[in-house]
């Protein structure tokens, strides 16, 4: 990745409607994302992730704010002089024609030449391994290829940005898990800037070099997937992505950049800090642990005990769904290594807490 920004975003806001019937849909956006870098957008419906993209493709204006793709400030020009294509969530493909015409029909409406026009569409159709499929039409091929003909549509005029708007919501399990490595594929071979929305956590994980994580019109957080996961630094984030306990905990004793807490049952234990929150001693603290974060072990080695009230079997991991002796429910996520019998409701059951796994939230 280069250096210098693709794509710099300073003080961006939406506001729509006026008066009392006036919505904001982003609030003072401030983002830089890097050339040839795979970004994601992720939130609920609503967090106004697809009107930040809208806004970056030109199909709305900002109410305020400044938007540079390439260095270059785009906030007042169309989306036909702006160095980015879209795909959409229904691939928008047009029915009458071949897969080939298909990918090539961008670059035929910009004037290209007939021989780079089928050039270019034959290293598509080899990108995207639809060569055997060119003379076919939409309804004659299956979602998964279709989204295919519209990423090879998108990257046939080579875009400095590519923008993704949920393109793969409409593909069954399997097939979705298939195409977000297709997709990161594609990145990786073209060396385009991806802008990628989506409300599905493990797509943004699996696929992403860092993810913006929104509500309410804002960033709550920005950063890499591992450091979203392990590091979050709000209840939403931590909630949003993946499974979670949560625990308020008091707190013993503070150093630099760590806080000792209190478990249920009294057992001390380190907790990591977010940048810039530092609690005092007495202060009772969100905690968050995720469920493979912790073990069942002996209970000589235990920091705290719960009550098993349930499992659920997923295949290659259990889930235990627990009860702490201070009423508080705790999931803890073991693999199946081995067929085992499960333990009864009512069982007690030693817990330890992975070392450095605990973390005090901002909120």
């Amino acid at each position: 990745m280069s250096d210098r920004p693709e794509i710099e975003i300073a003080g961006l806001g939406k506001t729509f409607g006026q008066g009392a019937n006036a919505f904001t849909a982003l609030q003072d956006i401030d983002l830089t994302i890097d050339t040839g870098e795979f970004f994601t957008l992720l939130g609920p419906s609503g967090c106004g992730k697809t009107t930040l993209l809208r806004l970056i493709a030109g199909f709305e204006a900002p109410t305020k704010g400044s938007l540079r793709i390439g260095g270059e400030e785009v906030a007042g020009k169309g989306p036909n002089e702006r160095p980015v294509n879209t795909v959409f969530q229904n691939y928008a493909l047009f029915p009458h024609m071949t897969v080939a015409q298909n990918i090539g029909f961008g670059l035929k409406m910009l004037g290209k030449p007939r021989a780079e026009v089928d050039k270019t569409t034959k290293e598509m159709l080899a990108l995207v391994r639809m060569e055997a499929m060119a003379d076919r039409k939409p309804s004659e091929i299956s979602g998964g290829q279709q989204q295919r003909v519209a990423l090879a549509r998108a990257l046939a005029p080579r875009p400095r940005v590519l923008l993704l708007d949920e393109p793969l919501s409409a593909l069954d399990l399997k097939l979705r898990k298939e195409m977000q490595g297709e997709l990161k594929r594609l990145q990786t071979e073209t060396g385009i800037t991806f802008v990628f929305v989506t409300h599905d956590q493990e797509e943004a994980l699996t696929m992403s070099d860092r993810i913006a994580v929104m509500s309410a019109g804002k960033i709550l957080q920005l950063g890499s997937p591992s450091e979203i996961y392990h590091r979050p630094s709000v209840r939403f984030v931590a909630d949003f992505i993946g499974e979670t306990n949560f625990l308020d905990l008091p707190v013993t004793a503070v150093e630099s950049g760590k806080a000792t807490v209190a478990l249920p049952g009294g057992t001390q234990a380190e907790a990591s800090l977010p940048d810039g929150l530092t609690p005092a001693v007495g202060d009772t603290v969100t905690t968050v642990i995720r469920p493979e974060q912790a073990q069942v072990v002996a209970p000589a080695e235990a920091d705290m005990t719960g009550t098993l009230e349930s499992h659920v079997f997923f295949g290659t991991d259990t889930y235990l769904h627990l009860r702490l002796p201070g009423g508080e429910p705790f999931t803890l996520r073991r693999q199946n290594t081995v067929l085992a019998d499960e333990p009864e409701p009512g069982t007690e059951m030693p817990i330890r807490l992975t070392p450095g796994a605990l973390r005090i939230l901002r909120e």
